[in-house]
């Protein structure tokens, strides 16, 4: 290490230090925001991030409710749709945007194999709903809960962190299993 003059060097020294504390400052808060730790983060397991996605998806099953059985299953296709998206962009949720848009494309199987030509899509709140056939109900109600299951079994094994995130999320498919089973 070179000699530092001692008196006139000080202030250099002093400027020095400052700069290299707020690079170290600005250095650890960006770190923290990729690990999302920050206020603004994008990324990482959040109780924010997951109690949007379980209201999402409960919601969904209040309004899907209220229609009529053979558009019940576009309504869902759509929440589960939306819900993944909800997650899309976050690495750490990568296994739950999965599982929900496994259910999506069960459910998509489940419209296109059975879809009912002679039923008008039915449009509510902005959206519109294609129907099923009412002889495809049963076997669609048998699709969808499969896939709910699955998608349950497949949160429910994460491990770590992201464990109880994912426990939520599938608690929330359990609801929409009760719900199709009365």
């Amino acid at each position: 290490m070179p000699d530092l003059p001692t008196n006139s060097g000080r202030p250099t020294m002093t400027r020095l230090l400052s700069a290299i504390l707020v690079l170290l400052l600005m250095a650890g808060g960006a770190m923290a925001q990729g690990y999302g730790y920050g206020s603004n983060a994008k990324t990482g397991l959040s109780d924010r991030t997951t109690t949007r996605v379980v209201r999402l998806l409960e919601q969904g099953l209040r309004q899907c409710r209220a229609l009529d059985s053979v558009y019940r299953y576009d309504c869902y296709r759509q929440n589960y749709r939306t819900a993944g998206q909800r997650l899309a962009g976050n690495p750490a949720y990568a296994p739950a945007q999965q599982a929900l848009r496994d259910v999506e494309n069960t459910l998509a199987g489940v419209l296109n194999a059975n879809a009912d030509p002679a039923a008008k899509p039915l449009r509510r709140r902005g959206k519109s709903f294609a129907a099923i056939s009412e002889a495809a109900i049963p076997g669609s109600r048998a699709a969808f809960t499969a896939a709910l299951d699955q998608a349950a079994t497949q949160l429910l094994r994460s491990s770590g962190s992201s464990r109880d995130h994912f426990a939520r999320i599938a608690a929330a498919l359990d609801s929409d299993k009760v719900f199709l089973r009365s």
